[in-house]
């Protein structure tokens, strides 16, 4: 597997094939401008949180992303 680092001239896109260097794991992106709901139930209460990518990870989860973070999967 070979990866690429995206930059914001790149056109990222919905579909992508990504690996995500701040989680260690590979995911497609699946929406943009996302913004994660804020957790008043958890413990400290985190405010709402505004992502430039959704993607979802190979474990199933589905999580915003920093586009710095992201490298394309070729």
């Amino acid at each position: 597997m070979t990866t690429q680092k995206i930059s914001k001239v790149d056109l990222m896109k919905v579909g992508a094939l990504v690996h995500d260097s701040s989680f260690g794991m590979n995911g497609v992106i699946i929406d943009n401008d996302w913004i994660e709901p804020a957790r008043p139930h958890s413990r400290p209460s985190r405010p709402a949180a505004n992502w430039e990518w959704l993607v979802l990870y190979e474990d199933g989860v589905l999580s915003g992303a920093n586009p710095m973070d992201l490298q394309a999967v070729l």
